[in-house]
C-alpha cells in the first residue's frame, strides 16, 4: 500500500484558524451610496478568512469589508497599523440562533484591501475563488451569476480527511491524507493527488466529524500548478453537516 500526502499548496492555502473573541466593523455596499455597518466579534480567525455573527444575511459570493485589530503574526500587509482593513469574500451564511436571538453566522475568505474595479462600479457584483496567491489572501474573478443555493448547501471549510483508493485491476491500494474545501451532506470537494478517475470508488475518513463512508468520483478538475480536485458523492450515508455549522460558529 502506498501513501500520499496532498499538501503542495495547502502551506499557504489553508491556514490554522484560531478561535478569537475581537471585534471588528464589517461594512456592506448595496450600492454606491447604500451602506450598512454592524460591530460585531469574530470568533475564529486566519491569515486568510474568519467566521462571524451578523444581524443581517449577506449573498455569498458577494464582497464585504471588514476591519480588525490583526494579530501580527496573521497579518499579510499592514505590520505597524493598529487596525486591520482587508476584503473578504463570503463563502457561507446560516441562519443561527445567538441566546434568543436570530443571527447569519457568516465566513468569509480575505483577498486584501485592494478594492477590484468591478466591485467600485457595482458593489453588487458577485465574485468566485481561483486560487490563492502567495501572501496567503484568496484570488478571485468575476462570477457571471448570482450564487444559487444547493439543495444540500454546501459549506467552505477546511477538514484533515483520509481517502483510500482500492484499483482493482491491479489490486493496489493507495491511501492519502488530505484536506476539504468544501463540504455538503451528500458530498465533498477535496485536494487529491489520487490517481482517481470518474467513476472510481473511494473510502472517505474524516476523524474531526467521526464519518467514515464510501464516495463516488463524479468529476476532477486540475488546474496548472495545484493539487487536483476531486468531487465525490457518497453512495449511502449522509455527511453530518450539523457538526460542521457548529464548528464554523464556534
Amino acid at each position: 500500500m502506498s501513501t500520499l500526502k496532498a499538501v503542495p499548496e495547502a502551506d499557504h492555502r489553508q491556514e490554522p484558524r484560531v478561535t478569537a473573541e475581537i471585534k471588528a466593523v464589517v461594512q456592506v455596499r448595496e450600492s454606491k451610496t447604500d451602506v450598512w455597518k454592524e460591530v460585531t466579534t469574530v470568533s475564529t480567525l486566519s491569515r486568510n478568512g474568519a467566521g462571524f455573527s451578523l444581524g443581517q444575511p449577506v449573498s455569498v459570493g458577494r464582497l464585504l469589508t471588514i476591519v480588525l485589530p490583526m494579530p501580527a503574526e496573521l497579518r499579510a500587509y499592514d505590520e505597524g497599523k493598529d487596525m486591520y482593513p482587508v476584503m473578504g469574500i463570503v463563502q457561507y451564511c446560516n441562519e443561527g440562533m445567538i441566546g434568543t436571538n436570530k443571527v447569519h453566522h457568516v465566513g468569509v475568505g480575505f483577498i486584501g484591501k485592494q478594492i477590484p474595479e468591478s466591485f467600485k462600479s457595482d458593489p453588487t457584483q458577485n465574485y468566485r475563488i481561483t486560487g490563492m496567491s502567495k501572501d496567503g489572501l484568496w484570488q478571485i474573478t468575476e462570477s457571471g451569476s448570482k450564487f444559487q443555493n444547493r439543495k444540500q448547501p454546501r459549506y467552505w471549510i477546511s477538514l484533515g480527511v483520509t481517502l483510500t483508493l482500492i484499483q482493482k485491476e491491479d489490486k493496489s491500494i493507495t491511501r492519502e491524507e488530505t484536506f476539504t474545501k468544501n463540504v455538503g451532506a451528500g458530498g465533498v470537494s477535496v485536494a487529491s493527488s489520487l490517481n482517481a478517475a470518474v467513476g472510481d470508488t473511494v473510502k472517505f475518513g474524516c476523524k474531526a466529524l467521526n464519518f467514515y463512508a464510501i464516495a463516488v468520483v463524479r468529476n476532477r478538475h486540475t488546474v496548472t500548478g495545484e493539487t487536483p480536485t476531486l468531487h465525490l458523492e457518497f453512495k449511502e450515508d449522509v455527511l453530518p453537516v450539523e457538526k460542521v455549522i457548529q464548528m464554523q460558529a464556534a
